[in-house]
């Protein structure tokens, strides 16, 4: 067997006879007979899997099993995490890597004539092989097909072929060809055919990596009764400013939101016929045509009837949720960022249907105007300057990773510097009455690793006549009474009971965060008479709608503002993975519906979007976060980040990243958090459990209610990182220690030119200054290496003294020269041993202050009022 051990357990690893196979920074991998039994509790992990994971499929490969076959492709598994020499080691064999396979394993295409004697040779860390045969080239989709087109109404004789790279695909495009199989759309690797007989014909052309039935998204709209309008979306969303509407510092102004639907408005960005909420904002707009892949059942294909709205108003909704500015209602109807600007992707088209399909799927309008590859949305969107993706619509996958879902994780582990979104679906139910949402309703590529998936909480509308009964008129899909009986909005943290639900099938949590989603006013289409959940004032230009699209555009919007916020403060944009752990850090609790604590996770993610506690600068805490794209990792690397808690509360740290595209976590980072007394915690765990590290989700939360003071130390570690190096984002906030407004100028080493400098910028206090991270100290004080260090000592030596409680006998109004003064006899009233006492703890802080203000600062400007 295979056993991991920390570093520092080298030697007594091998005292018990293990043999040591590979060295990381952090651990060793070694061969044991038997379980290490002399190692502390939990220091070493035994590898005794031998399965891999081949798209979601779970593959066993023994070891010293080396089955190559005549197969073009083989499988093999690794005897732990893939070292950077493993994989010089595979290229300088001719090995290539085709995909990796978690948790330690990969497709390989070997070098012609590599019998199984010389891939042992070549590469002794591969402890087994197979080859990678036809029926494994699926994604197990297949018992799920008619289901989905049921829902979309594809015909069953489509599929989708994915080819390993774009040269594999133009040779089995020219294969089909020979065997009159016809092509209905190609895009990079990917390929959309009709064909009637065996897929597994399909899937055993030589450069075909995956085939499955070819899916068709769906937009995700609820239906309830009608509501009369009413605000309180600002507060809901923790954004409201002292007068209880809409903070009127953030805008979105300078952010650009990409937002692909049905349509927009009247199809026009012309101020004469542009809905009036978006004028002036509209960047980019653009309907794409039927998709070729529609060829077989479509009268038209090509066809295009233009960017408007003309069906459903949907589009024109989720955008105006987004960055609408309410113009024409005052205010009260606008989205989250009105300010923002707007590239709006128009994919719904009304599609002609040959009277051979019509049973299945009447002419009508479908969403047929999306490409094959999703990245052309994204990367069209991308060019005219979004960094912001929204998309409610998706496939009614039940939690399972689709093609959608590679081709999303794969932009965005390209492009780290986006944000795409996706509504988790509205196929939420409790069809067992027991108050808590049915698991694996979760719609796709809300199901992907690297995206935001948003489910939905109520609305803030109170007092609407519409109930939750009303949505479900046979009574199976909301079963408690209790429920039955509830308003659809009015407590914005409670679950929408329509969201749809998690975890996804290899057991990731998703939805990723929620939003309210239910009653929401937005502006109207033009170019349609559809009512959503019904009219809002002032008529005809507002309605009211609700569902998870709904949500995911308050979410699009709202995360401009997080990026509009942070960029502002630290002078760049965040990455996208700080983006969605900012969004995680802030998140609040959603409560149950029996009042029973919170929802799972499966149902909620990790709580409802907050902006308070995800804002740069707040005055109880301290909120930082490491963004660095030079500090990726590699297997075995690990980052300590140290974190000084001053005085007691909530620590909350989220890791996050964009991982590989794959149906499981491909490279895996493990998040620990050392406290003072060397005990460790795992994330995502409860607080309290010190549990284990997680091997399946690209976001870790730990979460402390009740932290100590003390110096904490959050490690970050490379597990398993094969296509690293992994860049990552850590958020987290802690409690801010105890105020210390003394004036910037008085801290030793910052001149008058800095101080002058500072105060433009808003810095004007030491206080501020310390809740500066690293890198932001450096760039505000123009400082660099060894004079940002000592200034940086000085900065904490000054917040210890601080946080220090000396005898309320001790005078406030005495100056720090007269405390640090020698032979300075003690007050009247105080014993000179604690006069002692307190002259050796303010010593440090004479020596961080200028000299100059010795003089002037008072005990009771560090310590309160003066006694």
């Amino acid at each position: 067997m295979y056993v991991l051990v920390d570093r520092s357990l080298e030697d007594a690893l091998v005292r018990e006879g293990a043999t040591v196979v590979a060295r990381y920074p952090a651990f060793v991998l070694a061969r044991a007979d038997a379980a290490p039994a002399g190692l502390p509790a939990g220091s070493a992990e035994v590898l005794s899997d031998p399965a891999i994971s081949v798209h979601g499929t779970r593959v066993e490969i023994p070891e010293g099993v080396f089955e190559l076959g005549d197969a073009p492709h083989t499988l093999v598994r690794f005897a732990g995490p893939v070292a950077p020499e493993w994989k010089d080691a595979l290229a300088a064999a001719g090995a290539e890597v085709l995909f990796w396979a978690p948790r330690f394993g990969a497709c390989l295409r070997l070098p012609e004539g590599m019998d199984a004697a010389a891939l042992r040779e070549a590469l002794p860390f591969v402890v087994g092989a197979r080859p990678y045969t036809e029926e494994l080239c699926s994604r197990g989709l297949e018992e799920q097909a008619e289901h989905v087109r049921q829902r979309t109404g594809l015909p069953g004789d489509l599929y989708d072929l994915v080819c390993f790279s774009r040269e594999d695909r133009a040779r089995v495009e020219t294969e089909l060809a020979a065997m009159g199989i016809p092509v209905l759309g190609s895009s990079s690797s990917k390929i959309r055919v009709q064909f009637d007989g065996d897929p597994a014909t399909l899937r055993d052309l030589v450069g075909v990596k995956l085939v499955d039935p070819a899916r068709a998204p769906v937009l995700l709209q609820s239906v309830a009764a009608p509501a009369a309008p009413a605000s309180g979306l600002a507060a809901a969303l923790g954004l409201a400013g002292p007068d209880g509407g809409w903070r009127s510092d953030l805008t979105g102004r300078g952010q650009t939101v990409a937002v692909a639907d049905t349509g927009l408005d009247r199809g026009a960005t012309d101020d004469a016929t542009l809905h009036p909420d978006f004028r002036g904002r509209v960047r980019a707009l653009r309907s794409w045509p039927v998709n070729p892949s529609w060829a077989p059942f479509t009268t038209r294909p090509g066809s295009d009837d233009g960017p408007a709205d003309r069906n459903s108003g949907h589009g024109t909704h989720v955008a105006g949720l987004a960055v609408g500015s309410g113009r024409v209602s005052g205010g009260e109807h606008r989205g989250a960022a009105p300010e923002a600007e707007l590239v709006f992707q128009s994919i719904e088209q009304h599609t002609e249907i040959r009277p051979a399909h019509a049973a299945r799927i009447p002419t009508g309008f479908y969403l047929s105007g999306r490409p094959l590859d999703l990245r052309q949305l994204f990367r069209e969107a991308r060019e005219q300057g979004a960094r912001i993706h929204v998309n409610s619509w998706g496939d009614p996958a039940g939690g399972r990773y689709t093609d959608d879902c590679y081709e999303a994780d794969l932009f965005l582990r390209d492009n780290p510097d986006a944000v795409v979104l996706f509504a988790a679906g509205n196929d939420g139910c409790d069809r067992d009455g027991n108050r808590v949402a049915d698991e694996g309703t979760l719609y796709a590529p809300a199901s992907a690793k690297n995206v935001v998936a948003v489910g939905a909480t109520e609305g803030p509308m109170a007092g609407t006549r519409a109930l939750w009964g009303g949505m479900d008129a046979t009574g199976q899909r909301f079963r408690n009474p209790a429920d039955r009986a509830d308003p659809v909005s009015g407590e914005t943290d409670r679950l929408a009971m329509f969201s749809s639900a998690g975890p996804t099938v290899d057991g990731r949590i998703k939805p990723d965060v929620c939003a309210p989603g239910t009653n929401l006013a937005a502006p109207r289409s033009g170019a349609c008479s559809a009512r959503g959940w019904g009219l809002a004032s002032p008529l005809p230009h507002y309605m009211l709608n609700g569902g998870t699209s709904m949500s995911n555009g308050v979410a699009g919007g709202f995360v401009a503002l997080l990026r509009q916020a942070w960029e502002a403060h630290r002078g760049s944009a965040p990455s996208g993975a700080a983006l969605k752990a900012l969004l995680v850090l802030g998140a609040l609790p959603v409560a149950r519906r029996d009042g029973r604590g919170e929802e799972p996770r499966s149902a909620a993610g990790w709580g409802r979007i907050h902006f308070a506690a995800s804002a740069p600068r707040q005055p109880e805490r301290v909120v930082r976060l490491e963004d660095d794209p030079a500090a990726a990792l590699g297997s075995g690397e690990v980052r300590d980040f140290r974190v000084a808690v001053r005085r007691p509360g909530a620590l909350r740290a989220v890791l996050a990243w964009y991982d590989a595209p794959g149906e499981t976590l491909v490279n895996d980072l493990d998040l620990c958090l050392i406290a003072p007394d060397g005990r460790r915690v795992w994330g995502n765990h409860p607080a309290g459990s010190a549990g284990v590290p997680d091997r399946r989700n690209p976001v870790e939360v730990l979460h402390l209610p009740d932290a100590a003071p003390g110096e904490y130390v959050l490690r970050v570690t490379g597990a398993n990182v094969p296509a690293g190096p992994q860049p990552f984002a850590l958020a987290l906030f802690h409690p801010a220690a105890p105020g210390f407004a003394l004036p910037v100028g008085w801290v030793r080493g910052i001149g008058d030119a800095t101080t002058r400098r500072l105060a433009a910028a808003g810095i004007a206090t030491a206080d501020r200054l310390a809740a500066l991270d690293e890198r932001e100290l450096g760039e505000r004080c123009g400082m660099r290496g060894r004079t940002l260090a000592a200034l940086r000592e000085r900065l904490v030596v000054i917040e210890r003294a601080a946080a220090l409680r000396p005898s309320p006998r001790v005078p406030r109004g005495l100056t720090l020269a007269q405390v640090t003064t020698p032979g300075l006899p003690a007050p009247a009233g105080l014993a000179p041993e604690e006069w002692r006492q307190v002259a050796s703890d303010l010593s440090p802080l004479a020596s961080a202050l200028q000299p100059a203000s010795l003089r002037k600062v008072r005990l009771g400007d560090l310590f309160g009022a003066a006694a």
